[in-house]
């Protein structure tokens, strides 16, 4: 990250949690800065290391860099989270409705997917329930991505056991529609009108109309072009993961805590400083002005529907002839959009 931004981090840490300010011990000596601290758990998070590996360059104990990595993930939550972990606003939709369509998806909202985080010293009595696919235990991310890679949804805390359709129904990325609190969205395709956005998934998530699926062993030109396009456009959210294992190395290796909760916040702060990152990245943000980021948001939020209107939404929303008749749509959209180019 940039200068300005570790900065600005780190005077945000220190408004909100006073561990980080610099205070006299009962000596009358100066304790360890705000710098320090910060330093040193941006350091673990970035590079992966033992808390014990940074007392020669930060010149902070073992206990002292673990106790600071914790207030530091959970101060980053308290400052950033409800401005960088928000759900897309109206002008959020509006923009990521323009890049899908220039994209060939008109009503598309971004990717969604699973990844899983090893946890290494998972408690033994849950060593069963947290290991799945693989030979060692793990935690899940849910995770929605647009072409940016910024990262709307986060999802943390399920066993590795489950799969993603188990993470999905209990994940809450479907909460604000069947509440009638997300920005509506309208959209044509192929003279069809249709008024839910939906995610680019992979095969195992449900005929949804939420979710648009590439189409197996494709056997029409058509078809295969369709297929080719969702698969590449769906690598946004597989870029996004990449993307933050690399900036994160301790999400890259296994997860080494006991605490579950701990272990959360340091993946949320890790998804929030990604995000942070992106949008000081950006081409229109080379002069961002951090004055203002990081207060809390009140999102607006509506009242809630009434009970019909929360089934009917449900019902809508697991409408499988909705779903493919979006798919077919969507593959005669793009096949005309082909022979136009």
């Amino acid at each position: 990250m940039r200068r300005e931004l570790f900065l600005h981090i780190m005077n945000a840490v220190q408004t909100v949690d006073p561990y980080f300010q610099q205070r006299v011990d009962a000596t009358g000596k100066l304790g360890l800065s705000a710098l320090q601290k910060v330093v040193a758990a941006i350091r673990i998070l970035a590079y992966g290391m033992p808390a014990d590996a940074v007392d020669e360059y930060v010149e902070i104990g073992e206990a002292t860099a673990r106790k600071a990595l914790n207030h530091f993930c959970r101060a980053i939550i308290s400052a950033f989270g409800n401005e960088y972990l928000r759900s897309p606003t109206p002008g959020d939709v509006a923009r990521l409705l323009q890049v899908g369509e220039a994209r060939g998806f008109p009503g598309m909202l971004g990717s969604i997917d699973c990844m899983h985080w090893e946890w290494r010293n998972c408690p033994t009595a849950w060593k069963g329930m947290f290991t799945g696919r693989g030979k060692h235990p793990s935690m899940i991310l849910e995770a929605v991505a647009s072409h940016d890679l910024w990262i709307w949804h986060a999802y943390f805390g399920l066993p590795g056991s489950c799969n993603d359709i188990n993470v999905l129904q209990r994940s809450p990325v479907f909460s604000p529609y069947v509440r009638g609190e997300s920005p509506p969205v309208h959209f044509t395709v192929n003279g069809r009108t249709y008024d839910m956005g939906y995610y680019l998934a992979d095969g195992i998530y449900p005929d949804w109309p939420a979710f648009v699926k590439t189409v197996r062993h494709p056997m029409e030109r058509k078809t295969q072009r369709f297929a080719s396009l969702q698969e590449g456009a769906r690598k946004d959210i597989e870029r996004a993961f990449g993307v933050l294992q690399a900036r994160w190395a301790v999400i890259r290796g296994p997860a080494y805590g006991w605490d579950r909760e701990q272990l959360s916040h340091i993946m949320t702060a890790c998804i929030i400083m990604h995000n942070m990152i992106i949008q000081d990245e950006q081409a229109a943000a080379t002069n961002t002005n951090f004055d203002n980021i990081g207060t809390p948001v009140d999102p607006s939020r509506g009242s809630h529907a009434a009970r019909e209107e929360f089934i009917q939404a449900h019902h809508k929303l697991c409408n499988q002839a909705l779903h493919f008749q979006l798919q077919s749509d969507l593959i005669e959209h793009n096949w005309v959009r082909y022979g136009s180019t």
